[in-house]
C-alpha cells in the first residue's frame, strides 16, 4: 500500500484534530448555507423510510445540491447514534467530528507528501501554521460543499506530488464533478505544469480520465437524482446558476480585489507574506504558489465572494510560508523567538475570531432555550422566524420534532405566514423589528443577542465583543388549541 493513503495521524496531528473538535464545541451550531447537508444528514439518520419527510422537499433551495457528502458523515455518525441513542444534538456534534476526521486526515495526506519534497522541518511548520489560522480549523467542520471540496483538493494534491495519477484523477474527479467545480482552476493547472514540464503527457490521462469522470457522475447522480426525484447533476445546476447566470451576485457583490486584500490576509496572517518570501527564494514553492494565486485571480472575477470560496487557496500558500518559516527556526534564537511572537499573534486573532463567530449563531440558543417552555408531551406550534433559521437553527436542535406519527410539536419556518396567522403559534423566535406584532398576544421570555463589533478599551483585557439584540424568545400568553401548519 502506497504511504499516502494511509489512514493515520501523527501525534502532533492528533492536536490539530483536538483544536477542530475545540472550535467545534464553542460554535457548535449552523449558518445558512450550512443548513443543506446538515438538514440531509439529519433525515439520513433519523428517517430513513420516508423520503417525503426529507427537509428539502420542503425547502428545496435556488439549486439542488449533491447528497453525496452527506451520505458519507451520515453513515457513521449514524451508526454510532443508534447504538449510542444520544440525544440530536449530540448526534450533530458527531457528524461534525467525523466530518473534521475526514479534513485532518486529508491535510495528513497532504503534509507528508509535501515532507518527501521539502523535509521534515518544513512539513512541521505547514501543520504549526495551519493550526494557528483560524479559517482553515474553524471550516474544518463545517457541513459546506466547499468542506468536502476541500478534503478531495488536498487528496488529489498528495496524489499530484507523488505523480499517482490514477488517484489523481479519482480525487480530482470527485471533487470538481462532485463537490465543487471551480476546483478545475485550481487542480488544472497543476497538471499543466506537468504537461509542460515533459512529465506526464496528455494521451496518457485522456482514456483513464473520461472513464473515471463516467464512473463518478453514474455513481453519484444515481445517488442525487433517486433523492431529488428527478434526474440531475446537481454541481452542474450550480456552476450555470452561479457562473453563467451570475444568480451568485443576489446575495451580494463586492470589488474586484477584495480577495487579496482582505480575505487572504485574514484567512492567512503572518504566513501570507511568509508565502511571498518562500516564493522569491525556491522555485520548488512556486508550484503550489502560482496555481493557487491563479486560482483567487480567476475567481475573483465573481462579484460575489466569501472567504470560504477561495480557502483551497491557503494550504498550498501555506506551503511557501512553511519553507521559508524552516529557514528561518535554523537562524538562532533571535529568530526563533520572532517565530515565537508570530505564533503568539496567530493565538490572540484566533481569540478574536473565535469569540466574533461564537455570538454568531443566536437561532441555536434560542431553539435550545425554547424546550423549557413546554414539556414534549403537551402539544405546541414553534414559529421560527427567518434570521433565527439562518443563524443557527437545525433539525438537530428540534428536541420534541417527530418526524412521523404523532407530532405533539410543530416547528414552522415558512417565510410567507402573516402576522395574524403567527399570533396563533405557542412560541415564537422573532426579530426585535418584528416582536410588536405580537405584543398584546405574546410576552417576551428571553432575548438573544448577535455580533456586532469590537470595542477597544484602555483596560485589560483591551478588546471587548460588542452584541446587539437579534432574536425574542416569545411565549403565548393564553393557552391555545393545537394549530397545525405544514412547514412548507
Amino acid at each position: 500500500m502506497s504511504d499516502v493513503i494511509k489512514f493515520k495521524l501523527r501525534k502532533d496531528e492528533l492536536v490539530m484534530l483536538a483544536l477542530v473538535y475545540l472550535y467545534l464545541m464553542i460554535c457548535p451550531f449552523n449558518k445558512v448555507e450550512e443548513s443543506f447537508n446538515t438538514q440531509a444528514i439529519h433525515d439520513m439518520i433519523y428517517n430513513t423510510k420516508y423520503l417525503y419527510y426529507y427537509d428539502h422537499i420542503s425547502f428545496p433551495g435556488s439549486v439542488p445540491r449533491t447528497f453525496v457528502g452527506a451520505l458519507t458523515v451520515a453513515l457513521p455518525t449514524g451508526a454510532v447514534s443508534y447504538l449510542s441513542q444520544c440525544p440530536k444534538a449530540i448526534t450533530y456534534s458527531l457528524a461534525r467530528m467525523v466530518l473534521g476526521l475526514y479534513v485532518v486526515w486529508s491535510f495528513s495526506t497532504f503534509r507528508r507528501a509535501v515532507k518527501k519534497i521539502f523535509g521534515g522541518t518544513t512539513a512541521s511548520c505547514l501543520m504549526w501554521i495551519t493550526c494557528s489560522q483560524f479559517h482553515f480549523m474553524f471550516y474544518a467542520s463545517r457541513t459546506l460543499p466547499n468542506t468536502f471540496g476541500m478534503c478531495c483538493l488536498l487528496l488529489s494534491t498528495a496524489y499530484w506530488i507523488n505523480k499517482e495519477w490514477e488517484s489523481f484523477l479519482w480525487w480530482s474527479g470527485l471533487g470538481v464533478l462532485v463537490f465543487r467545480s471551480e476546483l478545475v482552476i485550481l487542480l488544472g493547472p497543476m497538471l499543466l505544469l506537468e504537461m509542460v514540464s515533459g512529465k506526464l503527457k496528455i494521451n496518457e490521462l485522456i482514456t483513464p480520465g473520461l472513464q473515471t469522470a463516467a464512473l463518478i457522475l453514474v455513481a453519484c447522480c444515481s445517488v442525487d437524482s433517486y433523492l431529488w426525484r428527478y434526474t440531475v447533476w446537481p454541481e452542474a445546476m450550480v456552476l450555470y446558476y452561479n457562473t453563467w447566470l451570475n444568480k451568485s451576485s443576489d446575495w451580494g457583490t463586492l470589488p474586484l480585489l477584495w480577495y487579496f486584500y482582505s480575505a487572504l490576509p485574514r484567512a492567512m496572517l503572518l504566513a501570507l507574506p511568509l508565502s511571498v518570501v518562500g516564493c522569491l527564494t525556491d522555485r520548488r514553492v512556486m508550484n503550489f504558489a502560482a496555481p493557487a494565486l491563479l486560482f483567487v485571480a480567476l475567481y475573483s472575477l465573481l462579484p460575489h465572494k466569501e472567504l470560504r470560496f477561495v480557502l483551497y487557496a491557503v494550504p498550498l500558500l501555506n506551503v511557501a510560508a512553511a519553507y521559508t518559516l524552516s529557514q528561518l527556526w535554523s537562524k538562532g534564537q533571535l529568530a526563533k523567538l520572532v517565530v515565537v511572537g508570530g505564533f503568539a499573534g496567530h493565538l490572540l486573532c484566533c481569540g478574536l475570531f473565535l469569540s466574533a463567530s461564537h455570538h454568531n449563531y443566536p437561532g441555536g440558543y434560542a431553539l435550545q432555550a425554547l424546550h423549557n417552555q413546554a414539556p414534549c408531551s403537551q402539544n405546541t406550534t414553534v414559529y421560527i422566524g427567518n434570521f433565527a433559521a439562518q443563524n443557527g437553527v437545525s433539525r438537530f436542535g428540534e428536541k420534541c420534532e417527530s418526524l412521523y406519527g404523532d407530532r405533539r410539536w410543530n416547528y414552522v419556518k415558512t417565510e410567507t405566514l402573516d402576522v395574524e396567522t403567527i399570533r396563533n403559534f405557542n412560541i415564537l423566535l422573532v426579530e426585535p423589528k418584528e416582536a410588536h406584532h405580537y405584543q398584546f398576544t405574546h410576552s417576551v421570555v428571553e432575548k438573544f443577542h448577535v455580533y456586532a463589533g469590537l470595542q477597544f478599551t484602555k483596560e485589560p483585557p483591551f478588546v471587548l465583543t460588542k452584541k446587539k439584540e437579534a432574536i425574542y424568545l416569545m411565549k403565548s400568553k393564553k393557552v391555545k388549541k393545537k394549530v397545525y401548519v405544514k412547514d412548507s
